[in-house]
């Protein structure tokens, strides 16, 4: 007997994932109505996989539904960001508390070399903004997995797509 092979995504799914992406590049602004019809047209797709992915956009916080207007590119306010970096601060203080308990050496001089990058990254005489975010994610990423939630890592993923809007 063989394999059962993996299913295909489903198509709301790559629809999402097309429209998260116009989201950050901001080809899609905030607080701009999301023409359905002309992107599930564009796209040649019935609306229903467009309303699906919406709705998944919707949970995500990458979009607003008002009723009987349609679906919107969130809008994040400096109130919505001072939230969002505050559940940040106490999700990730609780994996380091973790990582600081149970991390293997070798995790933990991981997660030492990724943070002098860090520093390196930073120097005034040499600030690398690029690098210095991107090495920040990557830290961020590792001290999340090694702490091995998997409900704290999808809620520390969902805020940081709203930080990206």
């Amino acid at each position: 007997m063989s394999a059962p092979s993996l299913a295909p995504r489903a198509l709301y799914e790559e629809v999402a994932e097309l429209l998260r992406q116009r989201i950050f590049s901001r080809e899609l602004e905030p607080g701009s109505w999301i023409d359905e019809l002309k992107i599930a047209h564009d796209y040649g797709i019935s609306r229903t996989p467009m309303r699906e992915a919406l709705k998944v956009l919707a949970t995500e916080g990458l979009v607003t539904m008002k009723v009987r207007r349609g679906a919107y590119v969130t809008e994040v306010s400096e109130r919505d960001l001072a939230d969002v970096y505050h559940l940040l601060s106490l999700l990730e203080s609780d994996a380091a508390g973790v990582v600081a308990h149970t991390a293997a050496d070798v995790q933990m001089a991981e997660l030492q070399a990724l943070h002098q990058a860090l520093e390196d990254a930073a120097r005034p005489e040499q600030v690398d903004r690029e690098r210095f975010f991107e090495i920040n994610e990557r830290f961020h990423m590792r001290l999340l997995e090694i702490a091995d939630n998997r409900w704290r890592n999808q809620m520390v993923a969902d805020l940081r797509k709203v930080m990206k809007l």
